[in-house]
């Protein structure tokens, strides 16, 4: 039974009582320093004068609290800070961040989208809005440091605008303006928006092109304040500027994710730079959307309350959830996917909702993109989206793509061709795909190969909301046709079986020995971003996908295997098996990069074997 900022009373103690016979566990959640008393300060707190209480209502407040977490067995709440502050009255309490939630996540994408294509420079109306999402009348201290250096900026900049929020109904500020006299000469500059519900919020953000989320930097009431402000603005495609506060310290990666800013000269600096700078703030963006997707989404929560609910279960159950708790602590925070520079040559959205993304990735392959792009177009699902990765192809394979999409924009919900600056290398190409793609799964397709029609419908099926990616059988075939399986001693298999991929059911352990599982899956995005990406390696191009795998097996994302022929692998003598990655002193270099990453993996082939055509 878990008590959210419940105050004490006679009501309270009696379901202690119950809770206490029938053996419930009993776990006090607060996401604020809402148990400690004698932080009932005005001068900590600056929300008790805003919103016109007494410091004496709120400390009998904080103590009313503080009993009912005394009363309960265990802790939990959104910040480290706040855990700390927990532990001197409780030594069991779980971190459990604040997140986002599903509809949050499509809301934010789709109101993004309504902007242009994400992750590019958009026009607009030549406006630069920097928005204040403040949720109540508490943020009065928060503000006032910056707001000379906020007013100073609209003075130089007549392109920006200040975005705050007002009441529905009475149009009363959130932000008390009244305090801010060095608003008074830029006033014009102000943009008035009405709160909207929390369902809508991420349209707001949307608005935004940068998002600041200032706090009284040294107060221990700010500094156990959450990072949901800079993972909402992250949601919506807004770079952030920020306080230094612990919480977002540890999840602002300083001048690559947002900007973090103390002194007036900060605030300043890193405003400027943003404004002036359109291209650093769409890619700071992009990249803090990266960086959050895993950390504050569901699927990262449900792996963190799964752990927390099976603790409870006796001592061999804690014992074991705090083993993989520490391991995960352990494991090193993923870098940011590696997205190498493109250009976007087609761009169609028709801003609806496609379940799925298939994103192909081509590299002078003129003489099969046609049937790879055929298959995608016979797909099943009825709504879907395709990207096409041109990696720097000197073949006409460019213009082919460019042609075949113009004749079937009505096919797709978005449709879009990029290309990257210079040669990326398979690894980058998957990653200029994956970052293009809005939707959740996102399946694989060389442009080599075939996808049959119900691969990405029975995919999709196939996979929870838990699972990072899925694998179909894949069939193997050349210029002749089916390729059968050579009959060895060791099969079982009849004589004139055709080769598969893909073969075996999902379990990490078949890893350690080498890859067993195609790149021609679906992938979550989610899963993607929590591990970094594909990795980016021309001099070991080649095993993307297994270190893609061992990476999901490393922090526990789960895999699914889809037992029936869904795709169709091309064998021919110049795939990027046979031409590069199966060569003797390529395959040497990819043998040694992907181990020395993941050291459990012991090898039971290292030696070139290219596949037969």
């Amino acid at each position: 039974m878990v008590f959210w900022r419940v105050e004490y009373s006679g009501h309270v103690s009696t379901i202690f009582d119950l809770a206490r016979s029938e053996n419930v566990v009993t776990i006090f959640d607060a996401d604020d320093i809402v148990f400690v008393p004698h932080y009932a300060r005005v001068d900590l707190i600056d929300g008790i004068r805003s919103i016109g209480a007494t410091e004496e209502q709120i400390e009998r407040c904080f103590s009313d609290m503080r009993r009912t977490f005394l009363r309960c067995d265990q802790g939990s709440t959104t910040t480290a800070e706040l855990v700390f502050a927990m532990h001197s009255l409780r030594p069991v309490v779980h971190l459990l961040p604040n997140i986002y939630d599903m509809a949050s996540l499509k809301r934010a994408r789709i109101a993004l989208r309504m902007r242009g294509e994400p992750g590019r420079v958009n026009a607009g109306d030549g406006l630069v809005r920097i928005g204040y999402a403040a949720g109540s009348r508490t943020h009065q201290r928060d503000f006032a440091p910056i707001c000379p250096t906020i007013a100073d900026i609209l003075h130089q900049r007549p392109q920006a605008r200040l975005v705050l929020f007002r009441e529905p109904e009475t149009h009363r500020p959130i932000l008390l303006v009244e305090e801010f006299p060095s608003l008074i000469p830029v006033q014009d500059q102000i943009e008035w928006r009405d709160m909207v519900p929390l369902a809508e919020l991420q349209d707001e953000f949307a608005r935004f092109d940068i998002s600041i989320a200032p706090l009284e930097t040294g107060n221990v009431f700010c500094e156990a304040k959450s990072e949901i402000k800079f993972f909402e603005a992250a949601l919506s495609g807004a770079a952030t500027v920020a306080s230094p506060t612990g919480p977002f310290r540890r999840v602002i990666h300083h001048g690559e994710t947002g900007f973090l800013a103390d002194s007036p000269s900060e605030w300043h600096d890193a405003l400027l730079e943003l404004i002036d700078n359109p291209e650093r703030r769409v890619r700071m963006a992009r990249d803090a959307y990266h960086s959050i997707l895993w950390p504050f989404g569901p699927q990262a929560q449900a792996q963190r309350m799964k752990l927390a609910l099976t603790s409870l279960n006796g001592d061999d159950a804690a014992a074991r959830s705090a083993e993989t708790h520490l391991a995960r602590d352990r494991l090193s925070p993923p870098d940011l996917p590696v997205i190498p520079a493109s250009q976007t040559i087609f761009h169609h959205d028709a801003l609806g909702e496609a379940p799925v993304t298939v994103v192909i990735t081509s590299y002078n392959y003129e003489a099969h993109l046609l049937d790879a792009l055929e298959s995608v177009a016979a797909q099943t699902l009825p709504v879907l989206d395709l990207i096409v990765v041109d990696d720097g192809s000197s073949d006409g394979s460019l213009a082919l793509a460019t042609t075949w999409m113009e004749r079937h924009r009505e096919r797709f919900n978005r449709l879009i061709l990029r290309q990257s600056l210079t040669n990326a290398g398979l690894g980058g190409a998957r990653n200029i795909g994956m970052d293009a793609a809005e939707t959740v799964h996102v399946m694989q397709l060389d442009a080599d190969n075939t996808l049959r029609p119900e691969a990405c419908e029975t995919l999709l099926e196939s996979m929870n909301n838990g699972t990072a990616y899925a694998y179909p059988l894949i069939a193997c075939f050349n210029e002749n046709g089916p390729v059968l399986m050579d009959m060895t001693a060791d099969t079982h298999h009849q004589p004139g079986t055709p080769e598969l991929l893909g073969d075996l059911p999902f379990n990490p352990l078949s890893l350690v020995s080498g890859n067993r599982i195609d790149a021609m899956a679906m992938v979550t995005k989610w899963a993607w971003a929590a591990v970094g990406g594909y990795y980016v390696s021309r001099e070991a191009m080649g095993w993307e996908d297994f270190d893609l795998w061992c990476s999901m097996a490393e922090r526990g994302l789960p895999g699914h295997h889809v037992p029936q022929i869904l795709a169709d692998y091309r064998q021919h003598e110049t795939s990027m098996t046979n031409a590069s990655t199966e060569k003797d002193a390529h395959k040497a270099r990819v043998v040694a990069f992907v181990p020395d990453r993941h050291p459990w993996i012991r090898l039971s082939a290292e030696q070139a074997k290219p596949r037969k055509n």
